[in-house]
């Protein structure tokens, strides 16, 4: 038998009940807004316990911390293979570390004019390093240019960096996270605007004065993820059911309904979300006709790919690879997707061509009053309507 929903405050109590489970089960350390305090867990691979410190540790200024290089440069990895080699640039880059070419710009950054380059004709162990030359003739070539000063740090040295670096780095996505208030790991998050939660997707209602439309929601994934392209199949099972109800719901009103999501190139920590825009039924039946146009006229002025690529029968992930910025959208039996190349691409671009094609304005000058309930209103009344067809229902009964 299926929980009732007779207000706002069961559904809140159900949602808060879930969200203590799947925090348990996804091993999560946020507080989901109800907390002011700030925890950053550091996860280091050098080990849990801080190495001993050496001699070298003790000095002072740029020598502190770093200890002479054993061996010779020039033969560094000539007992490797091209497969091993290219594996180990791969995993490095996956955990965070700076590829050769990068290492290898910075070292000349450092030396400044002391850098001489393939006319400095000293090998390993001088302070500019040799060019890729082969300056011994036995087939070595110096790699100490292409070699991070990382390298040359004591235990403990690397350790403390390694720590400083964490913390920036979680410091500065926590911030991000913040501006996120769509997601449940955000300080920001209003937990009432909860309407259905996975265990891995979770829809939330937005603001009715940021919102194209009335119903106009959000599907987040309940991890961090940058995109819905790079999620993994667990994600994309709950994104398909979410989908199946979300229709079957505005079928039932007569209605269709859009889905679009767009990445955008950047360095930054940000949570991905997917729009749910329902609209009229003409206007789902018209919109392969009105993207194709355009999406093909923007792509020049906008740097994307000017090949609009179809998403029917392979999907988004079949479609656009992982780490690409892309635009997509969706309806009933089809969809569009768009690699993006340039940063200025408009983030409403999907937003205002619905608006376009339902006459309404677009979302820079399409300004609404916050409702004076903070939209306990309009979530009361879409849950009205959800909870027949709210797939999540069995989750909570365990089957």
């Amino acid at each position: 038998r299926r929980p009732k929903k007779n207000n706002l405050g069961d559904a809140i109590d159900r949602f808060e009940k879930r969200r203590g489970n799947l925090a348990g089960a996804h091993d999560t350390s946020s507080s989901h807004g109800d907390s002011s305090e700030k925890v950053i867990i550091v996860n280091l691979n050098i080990g849990s316990e801080a190495p001993a410190i050496q001699k070298e540790d003790f000095r002072n200024g740029a020598r502190k911390g770093k200890v002479k290089s054993q061996g010779s440069y020039l033969h560094a990895d000539e007992d490797k293979t091209v497969t091993e080699m290219v594996a180990e640039e791969r995993r490095s880059q996956q955990e965070g570390s700076r590829s050769m070419d990068e290492v290898f710009a910075r070292n000349v950054a450092r030396l400044g004019s002391r850098y001489k380059g393939a006319e400095f004709q000293t090998v390993a162990g001088a302070s500019a390093g040799a060019d890729e030359d082969d300056v011994a003739g036995d087939g070595g070539i110096d790699m100490k240019m292409f070699t991070s000063n990382n390298n040359r740090l004591t235990g403990a040295a690397r350790y403390n960096r390694e720590v400083s670096r964490q913390i920036a780095r979680e410091s500065k996505a926590q911030s991000f996270t913040s501006r996120c208030w769509w997601w449940m790991e955000s300080g920001s998050f209003q937990k009432h605007r909860l309407l259905s939660l996975g265990d891995h997707v979770s829809m939330v209602m937005i603001p009715s004065h940021l919102s194209l439309t009335s119903d106009h929601l959000f599907l987040v994934p309940v991890q961090h993820a940058e995109s819905f392209a790079s999620c993994e199949n667990e994600v994309w099972n709950e994104v398909s059911h979410f989908k199946a109800s979300l229709r079957r719901m505005l079928k039932k009103e007569g209605k269709g309904v859009l889905f679009c999501e767009t990445v955008l190139p950047s360095k930054g920590f940000w949570q991905t979300r997917m729009d749910i825009i329902p609209v009229p039924k003409e206007i789902e039946q018209d919109a392969e006709m009105f993207f194709k146009s355009a999406m093909t006229e923007q792509a020049e002025e906008w740097g994307v790919h000017t090949k609009v690529l179809s998403t029917k029968g392979k999907g988004l992930r079949g479609t656009v690879p992982k780490g690409f910025p892309y635009f997509n959208v969706e309806w009933s039996d089809g969809g569009f997707a768009q690699i993006i190349e340039n940063e200025k691409f408009p983030k409403d671009f999907g937003l205002d061509i619905i608006a376009g094609m339902m006459e309404l304005d677009p979302m820079k000058f399409n300004r609404k009053p916050k409702a004076s309930d903070h939209d306990r209103g309009a979530v009361l009344k879409f849950l009205s309507g959800w909870k027949e067809f709210d797939w999540t229902l069995s989750l909570d009964e365990g089957k």
